[in-house]
């Protein structure tokens, strides 16, 4: 299989609406895995509006899969004196793939400033395992180090909750903020450790609000994800990313619909 990179991904980005094949070494199951599309999304925004304000919020809707021949479709919705909002269709084979909106504000002085969410207590990555080897896991994953922390494992049992270590491993060329956005959606579902036996899963939203912006396309993150409630087929879940100085970057949920 060809195991195109992340920045190779974005750079075959072409036209206007912007289109490109799917990559499978980037997909699970049937369709590119949630935080591949919403990068690319923001890559193609980013694109055609460099002037953006720093982003700040993003809401995504997974419609169907994102498979085939993709088009990507950024419009801007709305631009104010600080602040600009963009949104980003993405339609595959079967039509309307995803729905994203991204927020972008210009940066206010503020009398105002505090940061209460500590990070996890845990090891340096370099003194843990990785947690997939090759042919583990969805086809995505293998892009990714990954290096568990705490929480279950995957139909091992334990709390449904997962902290681990990620970091991208083909990280040459790729922009930090993409980069970000795709490995923010990394971990598993926070429910799997749970699962009495193999399940299928699909997401079905994703929302999350950045505190920071990274710089560094290669570094490693502490991400977080917890279940809070699973009821009916469905999981909700939070979504947390720190840097390695212990900064939170990212702050999500996620709905997960789960077929088990």
């Amino acid at each position: 299989m060809d195991m195109p990179t992340l920045a190779q991904v974005i750079a075959s980005l072409e036209g206007e609406p912007f289109g490109l094949d799917a990559p499978p070494s980037w997909s699970q199951g049937r369709t590119l895995y949630g935080g591949m599309t919403a990068a690319l999304a923001w890559a193609a925004a980013d694109r055609i509006l460099p002037d953006l304000p720093p982003l700040r919020s993003v809401q995504a809707a997974f419609v169907g899969p994102a498979s085939g021949r993709l088009t990507l479709k950024p419009e801007v919705l709305r631009r104010g004196k600080s602040a600009t909002t963009v949104g980003v269709d993405v339609r595959g084979d079967a039509g309307l793939a995803a729905r994203l909106t991204f927020f972008c504000g210009s940066p206010r002085e503020s009398k105002v400033a505090h940061e209460r969410i500590a990070p996890p207590q845990a090891p340096a990555p370099g003194d843990l395992p990785k947690v997939l080897g090759s042919g583990q896991g969805p086809t995505f994953a293998a892009n990714y180090d990954i290096r568990h922390v705490s929480g279950g494992l995957p139909f091992a049992g334990g709390e449904p909750e997962f902290v681990m270590w990620a970091r991208l491993a083909a990280h040459e060329g790729a922009d930090a903020l993409v980069s970000l956005i795709a490995l923010a959606d990394v971990l598993p579902p926070a429910s799997m450790p749970v699962f009495p036996e193999f399940g299928l899963i699909s997401t079905l939203s994703w929302s999350f609000d950045l505190d920071a912006l990274p710089s560094n396309a290669g570094a490693w993150y502490l991400c977080r994800a917890a279940a809070e409630s699973t009821a009916d087929g469905y999981s909700r879940q939070s979504m947390d990313v720190w840097d390695e100085r212990g900064r939170r970057l990212l702050a999500g949920r996620q709905t997960v619909a789960i077929f088990v």
